[in-house]
Order: structure tokens, then C-alpha cells, then sequence
């Protein structure tokens, strides 16, 4: 079976390819590379960075096994090819 993966997903992971292979988890469920400036908050709420995908995101490229994620609330790529899509 071919999977693809969605414009975002294959972002996150170019992202994290860019940013040391890994990304990190900021409040409100924003994941996003280290360093990442914010931009904005939300309502007074977290800050939101420059770039970021949701958890969503990053628990379905788990599931497809492009990532892991360690109990830091940082996921890191695996050894997949970085697309499916091909």
C-alpha cells in the first residue's frame, strides 16, 4: 500500500531535517524547531512561533513511523525515507 503524506506533514518533517532532525513541543500544543522566534499570541494565551504544526501532525507521523517522540516533548525523525509520496 502507497501512502502519502499531507502538505504539513511533509513540512514538519522538512523542518525537523532543517533544525537538527528533531522538533519541540511549546504550551498550547504548538510543535516547532528549537530556536523558533514567536510571532504571536493567541487571545492573550501561549505564544504562538514562527512556524509550528499541531500534535495531530506530529502523533500521525509517529503512527507512520517517520518520528518518535522522547518523554521531553521533543520528537525526533527516524531512519524513513522523507517522503512517500514518490
Amino acid at each position: 500500500m502507497r501512502m502519502t503524506l499531507s502538505p504539513i506533514q511533509q513540512e514538519a518533517i522538512d523542518q525537523a531535517s532543517k533544525h537538527g532532525k528533531r522538533l519541540v513541543r511549546w504550551k498550547g500544543g504548538f510543535w516547532t524547531y528549537e530556536g523558533a522566534k514567536p510571532c504571536e499570541t493567541i487571545g492573550g494565551g501561549p505564544q504562538v512561533p514562527e512556524w509550528y504544526c499541531r500534535t495531530n501532525t506530529i502523533f500521525a507521523l509517529v503512527r507512520r513511523g517517520f518520528m518518535a517522540i522522547n518523554s521531553q516533548n521533543c520528537c525526533y525523525l527516524t531512519g524513513k525515507p522523507q517522503s512517500l509520496s514518490e
